[in-house]
């Protein structure tokens, strides 16, 4: 149990944490690593206090709140787009309502970890919170798609903090051995948010407004931010006096030391270079022409400013860089970053466009879209709690695990490419083809398989000191893969119907479409059919990216494969053989 009065129990703690990751004897430099980028010093952790009891369950469920709060705002709104551009009569912008709210969430997740090292981890969690509750609501009171897409990018803002911190805070209220099962449950948030999400998104969109989508983030934010607040343990010195006036304890934490700790160049530079590729991709052939200045100009700047980012973190102007370069010394900590880039490519856009195809191709309701996808979201969580129980209770190495996820990822994907690409039937009873259900299964188990489980291989690999950047540099490259695949799927299916549409259809009608799906109805039923198998060609080509990018995941997982493989309860003699 944490002890009340042992500061060193603090999870806000600045110091490194206990019982989170192999501890160290002293802070290791770049050197000081081995092939597999783990330090000398690692080893076995002790068991030692950890949260218990009701106090416990509260603040877990409080986290759980928030975080699920944030993770369905990237699948609720899947299915309420059509019903959101169609009000707000912005369908060509429609992705940028999801990009926006992704590209802020991604691109503030490693610094989220840095600053919760500087500031406290409860102070970020906090404001991360707050900054999600308030730009939820004025998502909700937008008048125009403009506003809609800036408030989401303050949205996913804080969104990230929430997320960031929830990663980094989970492996202190565990032992390690337990960690894997603690994680699996901690992540049925992100599998009955993406259940939950299409099908409330549909629910609402059809029997309701979509403002609801975001308004309802209020009462159950301010829940959360409560219990948070009330029960997650503060930073050590500031709770010496847990009665202090809140703008006493803001001012604790921003000082002049505490500033100079904060690496702001390598922030900008990060957050530059994720803006700028994400801007890029998703404007190229739609707003702008690929060889346009603009596009050209960004795409330059974000590989730019990537490089710089890399180059300043290793210069010695910086006190305590954003992302430390002995992260990617040695082998497994570089691979566990490709693997996770290259599984969050897939799973993100599958999981938007599918409810989108679906309404495109053969007409369904948001609703029923959402139904449509139950097969993927039901057999995601099965898989990772599988993954959970086998990595905890039966010590069975996580490699193992993601490499077989990895391969149902792939099937799952690929087989996605055999989906017709023509409404069997009529305009009016077109139906999706049965295996798609299937398929949407096997993608489920795979995805469910890999993504929290990377997570779990991470504590057994970064030393104490690291982990929380290393869980936050991890969620940042998934996200950012699926932020990328967006613009990219978009790009290709965007580019297919413009240059298909205007052969069919007059030059009001095609306007009209690519403002409101829904103006496809309005068509006669053999032109609706010639449109509507225009569009399926269109998702078929983003399927067969996404089967080439599953394919390079699954050559990245094999990187992570070593002899003998880390469990989560490695005798001190297997830790040492490693360093």
């Amino acid at each position: 149990m944490l002890s009340k009065g042992d500061p060193s129990n603090r999870l806000d703690s600045k110091a490194p944490l206990q019982n989170s990751a192999p501890t160290v004897t002293s802070s290791p430099s770049i050197h000081e690593h081995n092939l597999d980028g783990v330090s000398p010093g690692c080893e076995q952790p002790r068991e030692g206090p950890f949260m218990s009891g009701w106090r416990k369950h509260v603040l877990t469920f409080g986290m759980w709140i928030a975080l699920f709060l944030s993770t369905l705002e990237t699948t609720i709104v899947s299915t309420s787009l059509v019903s959101i551009t169609n009000t707000l009569n912005g369908f060509n912008l429609r992705d940028w309502v999801v990009t926006a709210y992704l590209i802020t969430y991604t691109g503030f997740l490693v610094i989220y970890a840095k600053l919760g090292d500087v500031f406290g981890r409860k102070t970020m969690y906090l404001l991360g919170l707050g900054i999600f509750i308030i730009f939820s609501c004025l998502c909700g009171a937008s008048t125009n798609i403009v506003e809609l897409i800036i408030f989401r990018a303050f949205q996913g803002m804080g969104a990230s903090g929430i997320y960031c911190m929830t990663i980094v805070i989970a492996p202190t209220l565990v032992p390690k051995a337990e960690f894997g099962r603690y994680i699996a449950i901690v992540s049925t948030v992100f599998a009955l948010a993406s259940i939950l999400g299409p099908l409330l998104g549909g629910v609402v969109s059809a029997n309701g407004s979509w403002r609801w989508v975001f308004f309802l983030n209020g009462p159950a934010g301010g829940l959360a931010f409560f219990l948070l607040a009330w029960l997650l343990p503060g930073s050590d010195k500031n709770n010496q006096n847990p009665q202090q006036p809140l703008l006493a304890l803001l001012r604790s934490k921003v000082t002049s030391s505490n500033l100079s700790r904060v690496d702001f160049a390598g922030a900008v530079l990060l957050l530059a270079s994720s803006m700028l590729l994400v801007f890029s991709l998703e404007s190229g052939g739609t707003r702008y022409p690929w060889s346009s200045p603009t596009v050209i100009s960004t795409l330059v700047l974000s590989f730019v400013t990537g490089a710089l980012f890399f180059i300043w973190e290793r210069s010695k102007w910086v006190k305590e860089p954003v992302f430390s370069p002995r992260l990617l010394k040695g082998r497994l900590m570089p691979a566990m970053l490709a693997s996770s880039f290259f599984i969050g490519f897939p799973f993100t856009a599958i999981v938007v466009n599918i409810p989108q195809s679906l309404q495109a191709v053969y007409g369904y309701s948001p609703q029923k879209a959402g139904i449509a996808l139950l097969p993927l979201l039901l057999l995601s969580p099965v898989a990772t709690a599988v993954s959970g129980y086998l990595t905890s209770s039966r010590n069975i190495p996580p490699v193992y695990v993601i490499l077989v996820g990895s391969v149902f990822q792939l099937i799952g994907v690929g087989l996605t490419c055999l989906l017709p690409t023509l409404p069997i039937k009529g305009a009016d009873d077109a139906h999706v083809p049965a295996s798609q259900y299937g398929f949407e299964a096997i993608m489920g188990i795979g995805f469910g398989s890999t993504l929290s489980t990377i997570l779990t291989l991470a504590p057994l690999v970064v030393d104490s000191t690291d982990l929380p950047v290393m869980m936050g540099a991890l969620t940042q490259v998934r996200v950012l893969g699926g932020t990328i695949s967006l613009a990219v799927c978009s790009t290709l299916l965007n580019n297919h119907v413009e240059s298909r549409l205007p052969s069919l259809l007059d030059p009001s009608r095609v306007t009209e479409i690519s403002e409101s799906l829904s103006a496809i109805q309005n068509l006669p039923s053999e032109e609706q059919i010639a449109v509507r198998s225009i569009y399926a060609e269109g998702y078929n080509k983003q399927n067969i990216l996404l089967t080439a990018f599953s394919g390079i995941a699954f050559i990245s997982c094999l990187l992570l494969w070593e002899r003998p493989p880390r469990r989560p309860t490695s005798t001190p003699a297997e830790v040492a053989s490693k360093s």
